[in-house]
């Protein structure tokens, strides 16, 4: 398995306008969602106009797709990167993230010092892996690679909080796959993001999310 930074390819200013580009469209997506459901009219304006964005984006980052699933009650931004299968998605990416803790089909977690049974769970591995990490710098962050039959492509899933914090796994894989193929600069995602107008209120979020995640619990 890989032990070096799969970002370690790529320029900082690559990677930080990258980060810009894709925390706008989580954010958004996020706040899109937190208004779903309760009567907004202004979705039905804002929704079509975060996928016509999502299609830009994907253009521009060609290793990595953007797209929304809307159901009865929730909007959610899915993402998916260019790989045939989670074995590959392990060995060309996710291995390659420091502090690697475990992985598995769910909860059940094999840890990373297991060698056999670790090697013998990558074996057998078909559709689906969950993996954590662990970190005293970075902190912990875990995601599930799914490969969808519909897309091709492997979906990969975590929480807003991990894709919103640039030392996390799921944030630095999403980055490898988009910038490893090259992306136009030139194409406008910030700015336009930017328009949808929930600015302020997310950084209320992040200030809520952040604190939730660094502020233990039992030293309440």
């Amino acid at each position: 398995m890989a032990n070096h930074d799969i970002l370690s390819e790529f320029s900082p200013p690559d990677i930080a306008h990258f980060k810009k580009d894709f925390m706008q469209m989580v954010k958004v997506g996020e706040e899109i969602d937190r208004h779903y459901g309760k009567a907004h009219h202004d979705l039905d304006i804002l929704i079509p106009k975060y996928a016509k964005l999502a299609e830009i984006f994907n253009r521009k980052y060609k290793g990595l797709k953007i797209k929304a699933r809307k159901t009865i009650d929730s909007f959610k931004v899915r993402l998916f990167v260019n790989e045939r299968n989670v074995k590959d998605f392990f060995a060309n990416s996710a291995s390659g993230i420091p502090a690697l803790k475990s992985i598995g089909r769910g909860a059940g977690q094999i840890d990373v010092g297991d060698a056999e049974r670790f090697a013998s769970f990558l074996d057998s591995a078909t559709d689906k892996i969950s993996i954590s990490y662990s970190d005293i710098e970075s902190g912990t962050s875990a995601l599930t690679a799914v490969y969808d039959r519909k897309e091709r492509m492997v979906e990969v899933i975590c929480s807003v909080s991990d894709l919103l914090s640039e030392s996390s796994a799921g944030f630095r894989i999403c980055a490898y796959y988009a910038l490893k193929s090259g992306f136009d600069r030139k194409i406008e995602i910030y700015g336009d993001a930017s328009t949808f107008g929930f600015s302020n209120l997310l950084d209320e979020i992040e200030k809520r999310e952040w604190y939730d995640r660094f502020n233990p619990r039992f030293l309440e």
